[in-house]
């Protein structure tokens, strides 16, 4: 009969065996939010602490995040009214600035739509709403999609997605192609899989809804799409695909615009993302594939 301390002795033996058989997972990456509302500007946007690289590496990956978060705001705002606000407040550097400053911007953005609409503009439907999903939050990877929705004027709503990926190690912003090994062809693999649902999805709208759609434009991919990874291991492509400058396509009601777009200036000097201001437009496809279709080819 074992004794309790044989017993003890095998139970610890098991315990390390254990631990050298299965690598410890990643540390889950703390995300807490800043949300702001006032009037007709309502802003959530998510910041990082935690991460593998520390405190300097936190304060990159926030940086960037809350400046694409508030480039997204001075985007309904003039030249002018933007320079009027930077004057008063210096690009930050400390989370805690960095917090202030997109609170400020917030209110900012909303007192000067309002004032525009007591001048006799028609702004009072205006609006700007920024939200975010965590996809993937560990110490050593963090994938986020912002996403903004802003009305102002014209048919719809416009939709901007962005996703952020970025390599805690070294805070840098990562690149599809960079999944990947160099001589993979990654590329190759992701348009037939893409070229699959694409395909699907027509015969279910032709099914479904009884339309007669064309058949799908075979998609490129170059490895600087706008991407996001989740905790399972899914692939997550934002594509956007062109369409009638007179016709804009709509995306659950709304237009979908890719953030690359530069929008037109009009005559008050604002960046209206506004669809009858816009040259043209674009239709957004999210294309959801597994990366252990890509076991062989990814680098991670």
């Amino acid at each position: 009969m074992l004794t309790a301390k044989r017993i003890t002795a095998l139970l610890s033996m098991v315990a390390v065996l254990a631990f050298m058989a299965f690598p410890v997972m990643a540390a889950e990456l703390s995300v807490k939010e800043n949300r702001t509302r006032s009037g007709i500007v309502n802003v959530t946007v998510p910041y990082i602490s935690g991460s593998v690289g520390g405190k300097h590496i936190d304060d990159m990956v926030n940086q960037a995040v809350l400046s694409y978060v508030n480039s997204q705001m001075k985007q309904v705002l003039s030249q002018q009214e933007t320079e009027t606000f930077e004057s008063t407040h210096p690009e930050p550097r400390e989370l805690s600035d960095m917090l202030h400053y997109n609170t400020d911007l917030v209110k900012y953005t909303d007192k000067t739509i309002v004032d525009k609409n007591t001048e006799g503009r028609v702004t009072a439907s205006w609006f700007v709403q920024n939200e975010y999903e965590v996809k993937a939050a560990k110490d050593t990877f963090y994938s986020v999609i912002l996403k903004t929705k802003t009305y102002t004027g014209g048919s719809a709503n416009v939709v901007v997605w962005k996703a952020m990926n970025f390599d805690l190690k070294d805070g840098h912003l990562m690149e599809l192609k960079e999944l990947f090994d160099a001589e993979a062809d990654y590329a190759g693999r992701l348009q037939t899989l893409i070229g699959y649902q694409q395909k699907g999805r027509a015969r279910l709208i032709r099914h479904i809804k009884g339309k007669k759609v064309p058949e799908p434009v075979p998609v490129s991919i170059t490895g600087q799409e706008n991407f996001y990874v989740d905790d399972h291991y899914n692939l997550g492509i934002i594509l956007y695909s062109g369409t009638s400058e007179t016709t804009p396509a709509s995306v659950d009601g709304d237009v979908a615009k890719t953030e690359e777009a530069p929008d037109k200036t009009v005559a008050d000097g604002s960046n209206q993302s506004a669809v009858n201001r816009q040259s043209g437009t674009e239709k957004m496809e999210v294309y959801d594939i597994s990366l252990n279709d890509f076991a062989d080819l990814i680098k991670l």
